[in-house]
């Protein structure tokens, strides 16, 4: 193969670089703009599709997000490959802690129960384990369900919002520079 790396990888090196990439956050950000914005299909078709993926990551149905993501894509007519990449970029190590304190949070709010300093700091250091949800399953998972709703609803909607706009922008600049290309083309070819 002619562009690939001399030494073979492995699953170590592409875990490694999943969790830290060797290159910079902010250059895997431009790679994941840049490749968002070059999927085939309508500013909604791509926007509504990576919004539901970021926002499906929000909810506690750890390791089903690609399933539901998938299901609601469809229904809202949104992009597959879009909702992937942003259940990938959103849903990930880094994240989801702050995301499931969150939404605990939020969903103790909501119930109207409001914790004080010392519960927040015993939540994050207590570890929760299998026998706490099979013993008390809702005691976590229905403050976290409710706690989620507000929140998908902010991240769907910002998320579309963000990336309709730079998806219109990049094909109305794709689409000028078509343009220009055939009009020099053309005028090249006049003046032969």
């Amino acid at each position: 193969m002619l562009f690939t790396s001399r030494k073979k990888r492995n699953w170590w090196h592409h875990l490694r670089q999943a969790m830290w990439p060797s290159m910079s956050f902010r250059r895997v950000g431009l790679y994941y703009k840049h490749r968002i914005a070059r999927l085939p299909g309508t500013p909604y078709y791509i926007a509504a599709g990576f919004a539901t993926g970021m926002a499906i990551s929000f909810t506690p149905f750890v390791g089903f997000h690609l399933i539901l993501g998938g299901l609601i894509s469809w229904a809202l007519g949104g992009s597959l490959v879009a909702m992937a990449l942003g259940a990938l970029l959103s849903g990930n190590p880094w994240t989801y802690p702050f995301i499931w304190i969150g939404s605990y949070k939020i969903g103790q709010a909501i119930m109207g129960h409001h914790l004080t300093r010392a519960a927040t700091g015993e939540l994050m250091h207590r570890q929760f384990t299998f026998s706490d949800l099979l013993h008390n399953p809702m005691g976590l998972l229905v403050p976290m369900l409710l706690g989620c709703i507000p929140l998908v609803v902010i991240v769907w909607s910002g998320t579309y919002y963000v990336v309709s706009g730079i998806v219109k922008r990049s094909k109305d600049r794709r689409k000028a520079r078509i343009q220009h290309r055939n009009r020099a083309v053309s005028g090249s070819k006049k003046a032969d």
